[in-house]
């Protein structure tokens, strides 16, 4: 028995004061940023780990990226680390479930509702990192869950 696939949700997501690490490459380099910035600013973090993606379209081996944390407030920056608001609005959000590398109907479901409401996309687009490798133990692909968010704007892009 398979389970429905979730619905698109719209809502309105407040500022996020976060910080991050941007950098061009492989999606999978993100491991690193994010153990980086737990050795840096651990005890100031307040959330799950998340991408920004500053790429219009996907980019497997030359992507513009930022691996994020939300922090309780703000704090001296450390090298390498930006610390800044994340601003807030319309967001379309979809939660996938599965392997990072098997999104793409994910991606290809959120994009067509966009499109069908007459939306445009407010980069950049969002992965909040739910439920996935452990520090220790890999986990299960399969049970990864991963909240696709993209604020949506209408009228002119």
């Amino acid at each position: 028995m398979t389970q429905p696939a979730p619905e698109v949700q719209e809502r309105i997501l407040p500022p996020l004061l976060m910080a991050g690490i941007r950098m061009r490459g492989r999606y999978s380099d993100c491991g690193k940023a994010f153990a980086q910035l737990g050795r840096k600013l651990g005890r100031h973090l307040a959330g799950k780990p998340f991408l920004l993606h500053y790429s219009p379209e996907y980019r497997p081996d030359d992507a513009d990226f930022e691996a994020c944390f939300p922090i309780r407030q703000t704090v001296a920056s450390p090298d390498g680390i930006s610390i800044c608001e994340l601003p807030g609005g319309k967001c379309v959000t979809l939660l996938h479930q599965g392997p990072y590398d098997q999104m793409a109907p994910s991606y290809s479901r959120i994009l067509q509702y966009i499109k069908d409401k007459g939306y445009h996309i407010v980069p950049p687009t969002r992965e909040i990192y739910l439920k996935g490798p452990g520090m220790i133990f890999r986990g299960n692909p399969r049970k990864y869950l991963t909240e696709i968010q993209m604020l949506v704007a209408t009228g002119p892009a």
